[in-house]
């Protein structure tokens, strides 16, 4: 990756709470405006484009809550079906396997916030880790959200759930 030196003006108290952040964080200046700036490019232009709304986890979880596991689980199987593959296509602009685990790590956990994300590649199969803070209604509906976002793209799945994490085992 080469870089590109660019020179900015800032507001005196912007550039106050940069300073901050990037002590506090114990990185240099530069670094914490490359995460922001990268934040921007990979995430945040798109938000009004692909209907991304930010919602207090609080509110998600408890909505949740008043559902059923079968319905959760239903619901997630439907909204895999459509959400996944319309953001990726106006994101990525190409629907293959490798931007639907950037999807994944990248608008469902990174930038979203839902989740910790976590893989690794081992005797012919991808294994990933979501681990989020949604109890067992929210594993339940990622289950199915996770599986058919999988079936866009033709891959086959063996899916876990616990109380806070979402495990997939995926054939490569």
């Amino acid at each position: 990756m080469t870089n590109a030196t660019r020179s900015f003006r800032v507001e005196k108290d912007v550039s106050t709470i940069i300073d901050e952040e990037a002590e506090r964080m114990g990185i240099s200046v530069n670094a914490l405006v490359n995460i922001i700036l990268k934040h921007y490019s990979e995430f945040s232009r798109f938000l009004s484009k692909i209907d991304l709304v930010i919602l207090n986890r609080d509110i998600l979880t408890k909505l949740l809550e008043f559902t059923d596991d079968q319905n959760l689980f239903k619901l997630g199987l439907e909204l895999g079906e459509t959400i996944p593959k319309d953001t990726i296509l106006f994101w990525k602009k190409d629907l293959d396997r490798q931007n639907v685990f950037e999807y994944l790590e990248k608008i469902i956990c990174r930038y979203g916030l839902l989740g910790t994300y976590d893989e690794i590649n081992q005797q012919g199969e991808k294994i990933i880790v979501i681990r989020h803070r949604l109890g067992k209604k929210g594993s339940i509906f990622f289950h199915g959200y996770i599986k058919s976002t999988f079936n866009i793209v033709g891959l086959d799945s063996n899916i876990e759930v616990t109380e806070s994490s979402i495990k997939a085992k995926i054939i490569i």
